[in-house]
């Protein structure tokens, strides 16, 4: 649990950053990726460096647990797809990408997303109360208690 706390301690305020930049500064995320998506190279090294992140927790946290730790696998996966797909097919990327920048709402919707999946994170990663493994519970109920 702790190696998750940690991922969502890293994922969650760079989710939320990313967010509030759609959202707060829409036409200039529009030109930034329009300028980018024309960019062949910039779109293999960010497959690279999704890539590498995404092999990275996935190598460290792939947990298919019924509980909240499922969004940092899915998010490994994710980005371990999406850097294969940057980096071996670049033209699908811009063609792809330059048709979901044409929607208006593109960048409030991804905005909010990101925003929310962000604060998510960041409430288990920094908030959430510490829990005990089941045999740590198990370890700790059965230490005999000191007497003061």
């Amino acid at each position: 649990m702790e190696r998750s706390r940690f991922i969502a301690k890293l994922i969650g305020p760079v989710c939320i950053c990313g967010g509030l930049g759609m959202l707060f500064n829409t036409a200039v995320f529009k030109a930034m990726f329009e300028h980018g998506l024309h960019d062949h190279l910039l779109i293999y090294l960010a497959g690279f460096i999704a890539l590498t992140g995404g092999l990275a927790i996935v190598l460290l946290h792939n947990k298919w647990e019924c509980n909240w730790t499922v969004i940092i696998t899915l998010f490994g996966w994710l980005a371990v797809i999406g850097g294969i797909i940057r980096m071996v097919v670049p033209q699908v990327v811009e063609e792809f990408g330059m048709r979901l920048i044409a929607y208006h709402t593109f960048f409030v919707m991804d905005g909010w997303i990101a925003v929310l999946l962000g604060v998510l994170l960041s409430y288990f990663g920094f908030l959430s109360p510490p829990t005990l493994s089941p045999t740590r519970a198990a370890r700790a109920s059965s230490r005999p208690r000191r007497r003061r």
